[in-house]
C-alpha cells in the first residue's frame, strides 16, 4: 500500500491552473526520463480556500530521487535533453501568450477556443514533465542540495576562502541567465532611458504600450490580477525622473551575470573542484534557471487562460470563479456540446475537493463527503510534531544578514501585515505575495529547495532567504523577533 507524504503546500491557486503541473507527474515523458519508474502515480491535491496540499507516494519519490541523482551524475545527456526541450517548449508558450494578448476571443468559435485551451494545456503539461527532473532531484528530500553541501564541506576544509559552506553553495548554484521577468525589466528600463522627464507624447506612449502587450503576463501568478497598463504607465513616469537610478539598474542587470560567472570560476579554482564536481554545480545552476523559467511561463499561460475564461464564462453562463474548479477536459467538452458543466457540482468543489492525477489529461475528482471518504482510504506518513526550539535550521537560498519582526504570510489577504523591515515567513511563497516581499527585509519558508519561488525572488531582490526549514511557520508566530544567519542557515529567536 502506498504511503503518502505532504510534499508541498501553496496558496492563491486553483485546480484548473495547477492541473498542467499536477497531471505532469504521471506523464509518459517523465516516466521515460526516469527509465520507466512511476514516481507520480496517483498523486493527489487537496483543494480548499484557494490553497492546496500536494501529496505523493513517499517511497516512490524517495526511490525516484535516488535513481535520478545517480542518473544525473552518470548521464550528461539527460540534463541536455531536459534543458533543450524545456527551452523550446517555453518559447512556444510565450509566443502563444503574446498571441492571446492580441486575440479577440469573442469572435472565435467554440472549436477554436477548445483548440487554444488544449494546445496550451499540452505545452504546459510537457514543460512540467521535463521540469520535474529539476524538481525531483531536490524537492522534499533536498538530495541534490545535500550532495552539493557535502562536496563543498570536503573541499573547503583545506581552502582559504573567507565564505561559509552555505554561502559557497549559494554562489556556485546561482544561474547567470535572465528569466522572463528580468528580460521584461531590462526592456522597460532601456525604453525609459531614452526619454526625458515626461512621457506624455504619443510616440513614447506607443513604445510603452508595445512593451506592455509583450510582457503583460510576467508576475501574473495563477489567479492574477496582473498589472494594468495605467499602473505600468505611472511607474514609468516615476522611473523617468531619475536617469541615474535607471542607468545603475541597467548596468547591474547587464553585468551581474558576467560578475557571477567570474566569481564562480574563482571559487571553483580555489576549491580545486574536479571536472565532475564542476559539472554538478553547472547542473544545479541550469536547474535553477529552468525552474524560474517554467514558473514564470506557466504564470503567463494562466494570464492567457484568464482572458479565455472571461469569454467561456459568458458562453456557458457559469461564473468565472467556478470555472477554475473545472478541468480543461470538462470545459472543452462543455464547449463542444458533449457534456454540460453542472454549476452546483463546481460550487461544491470550491468548498473542498480532492483531485487525483491519473494521466497527462485525466484525473479523478472528489468533492464534499466523497472527498472525505477518499482520504479515509489513504495511508499517510506521520511527521514528527514540531518542538519548540531557539534555533531553526534551513538551506541558504540568498545570502546576507537580517533581523526583524516575524509576519506569517501565506495568502494575499495577509500581505498588509508586512511592514518595511519585517521578516516574511511562509509555508511557500508565490507571486501573490510579491508586494509583501518587496517590503520585507528577508524571507523564511517551510518548504522548497534552491530552485523554489522564494529562492528565485530572494536572489533577484538580493535579500537574505532561508528555505526548507520544515517547521518555521509552526514554531514562529507574528511578532517574534528573529535573526537570520545565512553563513550557517540558522534562524535564531531573539
Amino acid at each position: 500500500m502506498r504511503e503518502y507524504v505532504k510534499s508541498h503546500e501553496e496558496y492563491e491557486i486553483s485546480p484548473l491552473t495547477i492541473s498542467t503541473n499536477h497531471n505532469a507527474w504521471p506523464a509518459k515523458i517523465l516516466k521515460k526520463l526516469l527509465g520507466g519508474r512511476k514516481v507520480g502515480e496517483e498523486t493527489f491535491c487537496i483543494h480548499k480556500s484557494n490553497g492546496l496540499e500536494f501529496f505523493a507516494d513517499f517511497h516512490a519519490w524517495n526511490g525516484g530521487s535516488d535513481y535520478l541523482l545517480e542518473k544525473i551524475k552518470a548521464d550528461k545527456k539527460l540534463v541536455k535533453i531536459v534543458s533543450l526541450n524545456s527551452r523550446k517548449i517555453a518559447d512556444k508558450i510565450i509566443a502563444a501568450i503574446r498571441d492571446a494578448r492580441y486575440r479577440n476571443f469573442k469572435i472565435l468559435s467554440n472549436k477554436q477556443i477548445v483548440k487554444f485551451l488544449t494546445t496550451t494545456y499540452k505545452m504546459g503539461n510537457d514543460l512540467c514533465a521535463y521540469g520535474y527532473i529539476p524538481v525531483l532531484s531536490d524537492h522534499y528530500f533536498q538530495k541534490f542540495t545535500n550532495l552539493l553541501k557535502k562536496i563543498v564541506k570536503e573541499k573547503n576544509e583545506s581552502s582559504t576562502i573567507k565564505m561559509s559552506n552555505q554561502e559557497i553553495v549559494f554562489v556556485l548554484s546561482s544561474h547567470n541567465e535572465l528569466v522572463p521577468s528580468k528580460l521584461a525589466r531590462l526592456k522597460l528600463l532601456s525604453i525609459i532611458k531614452k526619454w526625458h522627464k515626461t512621457i506624455q507624447d504619443v510616440p513614447k506612449t506607443k513604445q510603452l504600450k508595445k512593451y506592455f502587450d509583450d510582457w503583460y503576463w510576467v508576475d501574473f501568478g495563477q489567479l492574477g490580477p496582473g498589472q494594468k497598463f495605467s499602473e505600468v504607465f505611472d511607474n514609468a513616469k516615476k522611473l523617468a525622473k531619475n536617469k541615474k537610478d535607471i542607468i545603475k539598474e541597467l548596468q547591474e542587470i547587464k553585468f551581474s551575470p558576467k560578475i557571477l560567472n567570474l566569481q564562480q570560476k574563482k571559487i571553483m579554482k580555489q576549491l580545486n573542484l574536479s571536472a565532475q564536481e564542476k559539472y554538478l554545480f553547472a547542473v544545479a545552476s541550469e536547474f535553477m534557471y529552468l525552474k524560474g523559467l517554467r514558473m514564470e511561463v506557466l504564470f503567463g499561460m494562466c494570464a492567457a487562460w484568464s482572458k479565455v475564461l472571461d469569454e467561456v464564462s459568458l458562453r456557458l453562463k457559469i461564473d468565472k470563479k467556478f470555472l477554475y474548479y473545472a478541468s480543461v477536459a470538462e470545459i472543452c467538452n462543455a464547449l463542444s456540446g458533449k457534456n454540460n458543466l453542472d454549476k452546483n457540482v463546481l460550487a461544491e468543489r470550491t468548498k473542498f475537493c480532492v483531485w487525483v492525477a491519473k494521466s497527462e489529461i485525466d484525473q479523478a475528482i472528489y468533492a464534499g463527503q466523497a472527498a472525505k471518504d477518499f482520504l479515509k482510504t489513504i495511508k499517510f506518513k506521520q511527521d514528527k510534531p514540531a518542538e519548540k526550539v531557539l534555533v531553526i535550521h534551513g538551506t541558504v537560498a540568498s545570502v546576507g544578514y537580517a533581523k526583524g519582526t516575524v509576519k506569517i504570510v501565506n495568502k494575499i489577504s495577509e500581505i498588509d501585515k508586512v511592514q518595511e523591515g519585517d521578516v516574511l515567513v511562509s509555508v511557500a511563497t508565490h507571486p501573490g505575495l510579491l508586494p509583501a516581499m518587496k517590503k520585507a527585509v528577508a524571507f523564511v519558508t517551510d518548504a522548497g529547495g534552491i530552485t523554489s519561488h522564494a529562492a528565485i525572488v530572494a536572489r533577484e531582490m538580493k535579500k537574505p532567504c532561508i528555505i526548507g526549514t520544515k517547521i518555521a511557520t509552526k514554531i514562529l508566530k507574528d511578532g517574534d523577533i528573529i535573526e537570520l544567519d545565512t553563513k550557517r542557515g540558522n534562524i535564531k529567536l531573539i
